[in-house]
């Protein structure tokens, strides 16, 4: 029996819409694949990325048990390059390394969309909380400014449910390469 996925962030179910059958789709610090199986179930082919190899060990039989096409690989995802326009998607959520931002950006083909969710300064300044640490934290507005090659489909900076969180939906323009 394998671990129960947790429920993917609602963002990205409203967005399922906008994805193409056979979409692949980079999961990055995928960690339960709560992501990776919803995009699997809705027809793409998933890189699920972490450096946990007992989450990804649990994914992978949770794909085989269900036939997904989820791919697991276990990576330092900070150290990472990625081929250029190669993904119609790309999910981040609840991680931040900024050095990998632009990283996204060469790897999105164009019209493919990046899904990014994260920690702000408010999860520390307003709700007091000090886990994941202050260097994983977004100022105001910064996610937002972080993708100006990409055009902002869905952007939102709140409080809620206890969490300090930026959220961005982007996808890259026809005309960008690179």
């Amino acid at each position: 029996m394998h671990r129960p996925i947790d429920e993917p962030e609602d963002f990205i179910v409203r967005f399922l819409g906008r994805i193409p059958p056979a979409a692949e789709f980079l999961d990055v610090g995928c960690g339960s694949g709560r992501h990776s199986v919803l995009l699997a179930r809705a027809g793409c082919r998933v890189l699920a990325l972490d450096r946990s190899l007992e989450r990804l060990e649990s994914l992978r039989g949770l794909a085989d048990d269900e036939g997904l096409d989820i791919r697991t690989v276990e990576s330092d995802v900070e150290s990472m390059s990625l081929l250029p326009d190669r993904f119609d998607g790309i999910v981040n959520t609840l991680f931040l390394y900024r050095p990998l931002f632009p990283e996204f950006v060469r790897a999105l083909c164009p019209g493919g969309l990046l899904f990014l969710r994260t920690f702000t300064t408010d999860h520390a300044d307003v709700l007091g909380k000090d886990r994941p640490g202050r260097r994983f934290l977004l100022a105001p507005g910064e996610l937002r400014e972080a993708f100006p090659g990409l055009r902002v489909d869905y952007y939102d900076e709140s409080i809620g449910g206890g969490r300090a969180m930026a959220t961005l939906v982007a996808s890259k323009p026809p005309h960008v390469t690179e």
